[in-house]
This record gives structure tokens, C-alpha cells and sequence, in this order.
């Protein structure tokens, strides 16, 4: 039962915090259910969800797809990259997947923090996305969260807002299901752990759009203060964790 309630209350405050903020639900979800049940069994739980999640949004931004750039080569290698970071979710020891988990956490406090804005033009990013969609599809598969490589890099393409959501959650989906697939053929999804990952569904439809509506009654800049906050709290005790387990 207590593990229950940890899935939920992740799943809840993940989904209200991207309902508010427009994104950050596994960089929230996964590090709370992380400290709590592990990160493989964390990683697990979130996969499925972060295939509803994203495939509902890119159905609502679908139009914008075609304006979209340089999503054969990230997808490409980034489905090579996420099989290989699954297997290793199998392989590496707990204590390494935390600290692996909460240098991902405090790479997306800083750039949430300190707002870098870099500008990539056509000409670079033909060469540096089959690269960067490696590694992204093998955080991806070991850690469940590859956003805080993504985000930055697709931003720094100065996209206009509904073509990056677009190139954003078309990622995050084909990985998911890459991540899905790998896991379901490495047997990690057994009944119970099945179980949860479905569970953790209910929380993220309820949660989503209430963080949506609340978003339009308070101040996001300040709810996203106490996101970070919560975060860096987080990869602290995953650090915490992972140094006390080696």
C-alpha cells in the first residue's frame, strides 16, 4: 500500500507541475519513485504513461510536424541509443543508475536556473543530432529522462513554440515505445510492476489538467522556483543514496 501511494503522489505532482509548467513530469515523477522504489522499478512504472503522455500531444500538435527539422537523424539513432540504455537499466548497479539519475536532475535545475540560450543553426545540427539522439535515447532507456538533453538542444534551434512541442514529444514518444518494447523483452514488466505502470495512468488524467487550469490563477515562475527546489532536494538524497551504495 505504501508503495502505492508513492506512485500516485509522484504521478499526481509530476503531472500537476507539467500541466503548470508545460513540462518536467518524469524529471519529477521518476527522481520521487526513484528514492523511494528504486530507479529500475521507477523507470519501469513511468514508461508506459510517458507513451499516453506524449502520444496525446503530438496527436494536438500534429499539424505543426512537417515544420519540424532533423527528426530522422535523432530518431534514428535515438532508438538504437534507447535499446542499449535499457539494457543497461538491467546491468549496471542500483547505486550507479542514482547517481546517473541525479546528474540528469541537477543538468536540468541549472539550465532551468540560469536560462542558457544558445542558437544552432541548420548547418551544425546536421552533424550533432545523430550524435545527441544517441545519447539522449540512451538516457532515455537507463534513466527514464532524456528532457534535459532534449529541451536544450531542440531549443537552441529557435523553433517557433508549437513546431518545438511538436519535435519535443515525437522524441519522447518513439523512445518510449522503443523503451517500452525493450523492457517488455527483458521480462522487467512483470504482473504487479505491469499493475502500477497502469495505475500511475489514473493520477496523470486527473492531475494534468488541473495543473492546466491552475496555471492561469498562479504565478508559474514562482511555482517553478519550488519545482526546482523539490528537485534539487531530490538528486541531493539520489546522491545520497547511490554514494552510500557503492
Amino acid at each position: 500500500m505504501e508503495d502505492l501511494l508513492v506512485i500516485v503522489a509522484a504521478l499526481a505532482f509530476g503531472s500537476l507541475v507539467k500541466g503548470m509548467t508545460g513540462s518536467g513530469l518524469p524529471q519529477v515523477a521518476i527522481p520521487v519513485m526513484a528514492t523511494f522504489l528504486g530507479p529500475e522499478r521507477a523507470v519501469v512504472i513511468m514508461a508506459i504513461p510517458g507513451v499516453v503522455s506524449n502520444g496525446w500531444l503530438l496527436w494536438s500538435h500534429r499539424r505543426h510536424l512537417r515544420e519540424a527539422r532533423d527528426l530522422p537523424a535523432l530518431l534514428g539513432t535515438g532508438v538504437v541509443g534507447a535499446v542499449a540504455g535499457t539494457w543497461l537499466l538491467t546491468s549496471l548497479p542500483a547505486a550507479v543508475l542514482a547517481l546517473v539519475l541525479a546528474a540528469m536532475i541537477v543538468a536540468y535545475v541549472l539550465l532551468r536556473a540560469t536560462r542558457v540560450q544558445v542558437h544552432l543553426p541548420a548547418r551544425v545540427t546536421r552533424w550533432a543530432s545523430p550524435p545527441v539522439g544517441l545519447a539522449a535515447g540512451a538516457l532515455q532507456g537507463a534513466t527514464g529522462i532524456s528532457g534535459p538533453l532534449l529541451t536544450t538542444y531542440i531549443h537552441a534551434f529557435r523553433l517557433e513554440k508549437h513546431v518545438y512541442v511538436v519535435s519535443l514529444v515525437t522524441l519522447f514518444l518513439v523512445f518510449s515505445i522503443t523503451q517500452v518494447g525493450t523492457l517488455v523483452g527483458l521480462g522487467l514488466y512483470t504482473q504487479a510492476r505491469l499493475g502500477e505502470s497502469l495505475l500511475a495512468m489514473l493520477p496523470m488524467a486527473v492531475f494534468l489538467p488541473l495543473g492546466i487550469r491552475l496555471s492561469r490563477r498562479l504565478s508559474g515562475r514562482a511555482f517553478d522556483n519550488v519545482v526546482l527546489v523539490v528537485l534539487t532536494l531530490t538528486a541531493a538524497k539520489l546522491v545520497f543514496d547511490g554514494i552510500g551504495g557503492l
